[in-house]
């Protein structure tokens, strides 16, 4: 497997009571992604020698690197409140929503192109920092990224992947599916 592409991230609001999502939103357009899962481990050692070794998950840490984020995206991941006419306040007391976080991957199987989904069951995103900066003799662009953690849902669950499939849309389907939202196509 080489994985040479990454498309189409999509998140929805969790609800942690119900593990039930609503409404999935098309999270800008992907630059990169990151998932690093953490363990708790521990090992028992008897007559000089280690006898058991345990590791059990924790949580991942998660990097989501897109072009922008959408108006829509700020409650839902933040908490912040968003006008009528588009305008975003942050509050120091906002609390943002667990989500679900999908994305599309492209890898090259025997010299076949295939896509494969990853759905985040369970992630709390905060803002990264913002940085902006005037323009000189070449334009550099600045783009959002997202820090978070995933955590296990209900039922322990805390990655899933698709099967291989054959298009996006077809991983953009798989990953509704999960969620539980078909037909519900994440707008833009």
């Amino acid at each position: 497997m080489a994985n040479f592409g990454l498309s189409r991230p999509i998140i929805a609001k969790l609800d942690p009571a119900t593990g039930k999502y609503v409404k999935a939103i098309k999270c800008g357009h992907a630059i990169n992604t990151s998932v690093t899962p953490n363990y708790n481990k521990a090992s028992l050692h008897a007559d000089n020698v280690q006898q058991e070794e345990i590791s059990e998950f924790k949580n991942a840490s998660v990097e989501l690197g897109v072009d922008r984020l959408p108006v829509e995206a700020a409650p839902i991941i933040f908490g912040h409140t968003v006008s009528e006419d588009g305008a975003e306040t942050s509050k120091s007391d906002d609390m943002g929503s667990y989500v679900g976080y999908g994305f599309n991957t492209a890898e090259i199987i025997s010299g076949v192109r295939k896509y494969r989904a990853c759905l985040l069951t369970k992630v709390k995103f905060e803002e990264g920092a913002e940085s902006f900066q005037t323009k000189g003799d070449s334009i550099q662009f600045s783009t959002p990224t997202l820090s978070g953690t995933a955590t296990e849902n209900e039922k322990k669950e805390w990655r899933k992947k698709s099967p291989y499939l054959e298009t996006e849309e077809d991983c953009d389907a798989w990953i509704l599916q999960e969620m539980g939202l078909d037909g519900n196509a994440p707008t833009e």
